[in-house]
């Protein structure tokens, strides 16, 4: 397996995975101290090839992508900030970068999108899960019995949410848990990560 932050000049640690719903594997890196700007994020070809794709990212929350997989949505957490790319379809390459939503009373954290392109949201620190149209605009709020949530899952119409107690001085009994909430608009199904057998078989023979 590739350990791309081999080399960096301060200890570093993956963050956040997901697959596209091309089968390409996307994972973002981060300092162990959240050191501003140390982290990036890394793709993974269809023939396991791996790509640093972005770099400057202090906290990489996500990524999650639209259904088409035509967006992707990546959160910094420490500037509570997430962004949105274009992504093209048959390299992965990135467009520019545009801001969707800034975040002033917590941080962005894990993210996925329903079949209407809105992105539901984590925002640790505020014990809220937030969906945001694909305008930015704020549809609705869940409220959490738990500070921290970290991260969420659309499975059909449940949104899985989890949640952390790390932090905490005095976590609560819920702090921690995992909540599940029904909801009217259901997500997609969560892509696989998709290797072509062959040119990786190809590129393990012949590296270069």
């Amino acid at each position: 397996l590739a350990r791309p932050e081999d080399d960096a000049p301060t200890p570093m640690r993956m963050n956040d995975a997901v697959a596209d719903p091309f089968g390409r594997f996307w994972a973002g890196s981060m300092s162990y101290d959240a050191d501003e700007d140390a982290g990036s994020l890394y793709r993974v070809d269809h023939y396991g090839t791996v790509v640093r794709v972005l770099d400057g990212i202090t906290v990489p929350n996500g990524p999650a992508f639209t259904p088409d997989g035509g967006l992707m949505y990546l959160a910094d957490s420490a500037r509570g900030v997430v962004r949105r790319y274009a992504v093209d379809p048959v390299t992965g390459g990135l467009g520019a970068p545009e801001e969707f939503v800034t975040i002033g009373d917590g941080s962005p954290d894990g993210m996925a999108v329903d079949v209407e392109g809105a992105v539901w949201i984590a925002v640790w620190g505020t014990g809220t899960v937030r969906r945001h149209l694909p305008d930015g605009t704020l549809d609705r709020t869940l409220r959490l019995p738990a500070r921290q949530p970290a991260g969420v899952c659309l499975a059909d119409d449940v949104l899985h949410i989890t949640t952390a107690r790390v932090g905490l001085p005095a976590p609560g009994d819920d702090d921690g848990a995992l909540f599940t909430a029904r909801v009217d608009v259901p997500g997609t199904p969560t892509p696989a990560c998709r290797l072509d057998p062959v040119r990786l078989a190809s590129a393990l023979r012949d590296p270069a």
